[in-house]
């Protein structure tokens, strides 16, 4: 059946159908967990209560709901997302199992942002807010289930919870949200928000761009030059950037330059100074001593955090931060 050829009411009328059939069919099925599925580390599931699905994504961007001047509104958070859907035992409701979270989440020192119980939900028309929750998360697998969790935001029995805890300048965020089900169950819907970053480096800047930068800007910023963390030894994925940086100068062969090490403001200024200058003579002993680049042409020098291009309040900024730069002297 080509659904793109149905009538506007008929296309209704078949997903409705869709559900239907799916939700019938799931309450015949004998109910037990997502195979290869867990409960997260941090939150597990509402005693007796069965994993439908689960996702996860290293590093995105997600939705929950916030609290400005007393009413709901949607903010955005970025990290390592991991995503249940759970279905509580039969019989009990959502809001037991909604005092449940709420406990759970104070006790391990969670700050709430905002939470709602059925009635206040739906007077701020929340369950509208996050009906599309569902269905935007990464699932393992999904189906007419998982998007109809909050089905027009018109689910009974509504129950909403958002809560952060910082640990220094990084933020675990944690929402909850629960609707009864026809069977007697309580749909949930948990997202973990964990801090995280992207992995630079993974793009290089080839030697002709090098060379522009450095003949418009004086300068140029890589980031394709890689260290571990608190260390100065080159890793081996950074070769590709440092024959790309040497192939430039050996086409300004009267060129001399700085090499620059930069770090983020994580740790103590004068640690992050000598990290840094070391990291920036690994450079430079690489560029002469494996590259063919005479060192007369190199110097190294290290600023910490004394030159940032982006904020350090945030994973990405600091990432952004960490950077050697080939200077022309």
């Amino acid at each position: 059946m080509k659904l793109a050829h149905l009538p506007g009411s008929r296309l209704v009328a078949v997903a409705a159908l869709t559900i239907a059939t799916a939700l019938s069919a799931s309450a015949a099925a004998p109910l037990k967990d997502k195979a290869g599925g867990k409960d997260h580390p941090l939150l597990s599931r509402y005693a007796g209560s069965v994993l439908y699905t689960y996702g996860a994504s290293s590093l995105a961007q997600v939705e929950l709901v916030d609290r400005s001047k007393d009413e709901p509104v949607k903010r955005e958070v970025e990290g390592r997302i991991s995503n249940r859907l759970y279905w509580g035992p039969q019989g009990i409701s959502a809001l037991e199992v909604f005092r449940n979270y709420q406990q759970a989440l104070q006790a391990a020192g969670f700050e709430t942002m905002f939470s709602c119980e059925t009635r206040q939900c739906e007077k701020l028309r929340v369950q509208k807010l996050v009906q599309d929750f569902p269905r935007e998360a990464k699932w393992a697998e999904s189906d007419a289930i998982v998007n109809s969790t909050f089905n027009s935001g018109n689910q009974p029995g509504f129950h909403y919870l958002s809560a952060r805890k910082q640990a220094g300048a990084a933020i675990t965020y944690v929402q909850v949200a629960l609707a009864e089900r026809n069977d007697g169950r309580a749909s949930q819907f948990v997202q973990i928000v964990e801090p995280a970053q992207a992995a630079l480096g993974k793009v290089t800047v080839d030697a002709k761009s090098i060379g522009a930068g450095l003949q418009r800007d004086g300068k140029i910023a890589l980031y394709g030059v890689n260290f571990d963390t608190n260390k100065a030894v080159l890793r081996e994925d950074s070769a590709t950037q440092l024959q790309s940086m040497a192939e430039a100068l050996k086409a300004a062969p009267a060129m001399k330059v700085l090499i620059v090490g930069h770090t983020d403001n994580q740790g103590e200024i004068e640690a992050n100074l000598v990290l840094s200058q070391k990291r920036a003579q690994a450079v430079v002993e690489a560029l002469s001593g494996k590259y063919g680049i005479p060192a007369a042409r190199l110097s190294a020098r290290g600023v910490a955090s004394f030159a940032p291009v982006s904020t350090n309040a945030t994973e990405d900024g600091r990432g952004r931060n960490r950077r050697v730069e080939l200077v022309v002297r």
